[in-house]
């Protein structure tokens, strides 16, 4: 009892203080934050990786292209222990930017592809990393770690004094929160570009956690699709069972009797005829589509009731 005379009491003032001082937001108080909560948040860093699908390929192939080959496989002016200690991979390169080296760009508007250099990827690259780097991030960070407020700013800047006290604590020199996450986003692709490299030679993945996530992204949207064309097909078979049944009566009670008379050719000609020219006409064509998206609409609002 003693012994905790202490703690008890430190925590009542701290309690008094936030309450007169600071706005009470409960999941930003320092009684249930502080230095080891920071490090809580600093340990998760390292889980952090590029969530836009062809940022992550762009920056895969600029890091496999622009600095394993050159620096940490070739070794070009003798740079491998420094790309080996650097803690701004995207500062080591701007700085010793590889001759004869480039990568295959791949535009995120228009998905074109492109050659660049490595001069003239970096400075792309560097600007689609600042863009995964916004409050956005940082909000959906600290709500994965159990932090959650209703302001973004304040949590943000709250993350940041956290976080930038525990590394300061670690005797770190980069005590942005920004500066970790970019070089977690980076080592993580970069991770994720060496495993696809042995994955070529039929090897094992070193890190395969780093594709759990986009593996289960994928078969989540393919399950799904498939979902959604087996409900589309359980409607429209129907509809079209009763089509072809409706074709198949007619040429069997119709047509085929009637091409059997004389001049039945003509007969027969003119039914294969008139199905194409039904077919491909675009009035009968936009009335029988309009027809069928209008009980498919309908279907299709059954089923998005169902499952919204």
């Amino acid at each position: 009892m003693f012994a905790s005379l202490s703690s008890q009491t430190s925590y009542f003032v701290s309690k008094m203080l936030e309450n007169h001082l600071l706005p009470a937001y409960e999941g930003l108080s320092s009684r249930k934050t502080g230095i080891m909560f920071g490090a809580k948040a600093v340990a998760k860093i390292r889980d952090v990786q590029i969530h836009d699908p062809v940022t992550l390929t762009n920056t895969k192939e600029f890091l496999r292209q622009c600095f394993m080959k050159p620096y940490i496989i070739g070794n070009i002016l003798g740079k491998k222990a420094a790309a080996q200690q650097t803690n701004d991979i995207i500062g080591f390169i701007e700085q010793n930017i590889p001759n004869n080296f480039g990568i295959y760009y791949r535009e995120p508007s228009n998905l074109g592809i492109s050659f660049k250099t490595c001069r003239q990827a970096t400075p792309l690259i560097k600007a689609a990393i600042h863009k995964e780097l916004n409050e956005g991030l940082l909000t959906n960070f600290a709500a994965a770690i159990g932090v959650q407020s209703d302001q973004s700013h304040m949590l943000s800047q709250r993350l940041k004094v956290m976080t930038g006290d525990t590394l300061k604590y670690l005797q770190r020199e980069q005590q942005d929160i920004h500066e970790w996450m970019k070089q977690a986003m980076l080592l993580n692709a970069n991770r994720e570009s060496y495993d696809d490299w042995r994955e070529k030679f039929s090897l094992s993945r070193i890190y395969p956690n780093l594709v759990s996530m986009h593996a289960i992204r994928g078969l989540f949207q393919q399950s799904f699709s498939y979902l959604v064309a087996g409900e589309m097909a359980a409607h429209m078979m129907p509809i079209l069972q009763s089509v072809f049944f409706a074709l198949v009566v007619s040429m069997i009670f119709i047509v085929f009797p009637m091409g059997l008379l004389p001049g039945g050719y003509n007969i027969l000609k003119t039914w294969i005829l008139l199905i194409i020219w039904v077919s491909s006409w675009p009035v009968f064509f936009t009335i029988i589509h309009c027809l069928g998206m209008i009980s498919l609409s309908s279907k299709s609002g059954a089923f998005g009731s169902d499952y919204g």
